[in-house]
């Protein structure tokens, strides 16, 4: 096998692709890693489009694609990344051939991944994978600069190191890789707060159990205080139809992201993004009442990405759809 090898950042690939191999090309025969024991890798190498991504949403600080492989087998090439990986698996289980740097003394491993089973990759870390059924899943991206601020605010600590990870199952973050990928497929109705917000738990999650760190974690008490709550609220008021970012709100209260929002929540009972929908629905309910405006434009003018965005989030809040409040 090669030596550690750092493809460039846009042929690099999570976990869950296949991309050209590094090692030989179509037409060769495969060719065994140098464990004697380890199986071989696929001659045959495809790249996969994700039939889901996350690169036109605007997100800052996370990305999400989701993968179907109909073939029945493949695998990637050596990867090194320049962020943080996840890959979980939603289909069925299947054989999974690993190999992450800093696990297991760096040799391939076999074993059988459960579905919604996962790979946690650090960056810098030259990993590869394969498996022997059709894929179905979603890779995780994480920018490092997340988790650094997240550890300083968390940890006290201005370096991070996440451990690298054999094949896990972690619930919390199946859930919100869920949650981000039933945003994406529902057009983004959340909005880059909703992600950042998601980020920031995802990253907080990260640091508490899989970082190389034992520090104390930094506690605070207490939330906004009441010049800091009018600032915010005021913010979020006046900016309603734009697309809010969770960094600008916390900027204003001068806090990091992570320690915003937990303050926010427990001075008013709603995380930010809870918050600012309650508000858009408001909004919206006298824009209707005035009856001058299309369910459509009153929409857009309250924030929401479309009717439908509005129509569902208004029915949880009121009991009704807004075209059966305007005719009240």
């Amino acid at each position: 096998m090669q030596g550690k090898v750092c493809l460039p950042v846009e042929q690099r690939r999570l976990g869950m692709s296949r991309s050209p191999s590094n090692s030989q090309s179509g037409s060769e025969q495969s060719q065994p890693h140098d464990d004697p024991d380890a199986p071989p890798r696929y001659s045959e190498q495809l790249t996969y489009d994700p039939s889901l991504t996350s690169d036109q949403a605007g997100w800052s600080s996370i990305s999400l694609k989701y993968y179907h492989h109909p073939q029945p087998a493949g695998e990637t090439p050596k990867l090194c990344f320049d962020h943080y990986a996840i890959a979980v698996t939603l289909g069925q289980g299947f054989q999974l051939d690993w190999q992450i740097e800093g696990v297991a003394n760096g040799r391939v491993r076999r074993q059988r991944l459960l579905r919604r089973g996962m790979t946690l990759v650090p960056m810098h870390h030259v990993h590869w994978g394969a498996w022997n059924q059709p894929q179905e899943g979603f890779a995780i991206g994480l920018k490092p600069e997340l988790l650094t601020r997240n550890a300083a605010e968390l940890l006290a600590v201005d370096q991070v190191e996440l451990l690298p990870q054999k094949p896990l199952y972690d619930p919390l973050i199946l859930q919100i890789g869920l949650a981000l990928k039933a945003d994406l497929e529902s057009h983004k109705p959340g909005g880059r707060l909703y992600a950042e917000t998601m980020a920031t738990a995802l990253a907080v999650h990260l640091l508490r159990n899989y970082s190389a760190h034992s520090h104390k974690p930094v506690r605070h008490s207490g939330g906004l205080s009441p010049t800091q709550l009018k600032l915010v609220v005021d913010y979020i008021n006046a900016h309603l139809d734009q697309e809010l970012s969770l960094e600008e709100l916390a900027a204003i209260a001068q806090l990091s992201p992570y320690h915003f929002c937990r303050s926010f929540k427990q001075s008013i009972g709603l995380t930010p993004h809870q918050y600012i929908i309650r508000q858009r629905v408001e909004q919206a309910k006298q824009l209707l009442k005035t009856g001058k405006m299309e369910i459509s434009e009153v929409a857009i003018a309250c924030g929401f990405t479309h009717q439908s965005h509005l129509n569902r989030h208004f029915k949880r809040f009121t009991g009704v759809t807004p075209k059966k409040f305007s005719k009240s």
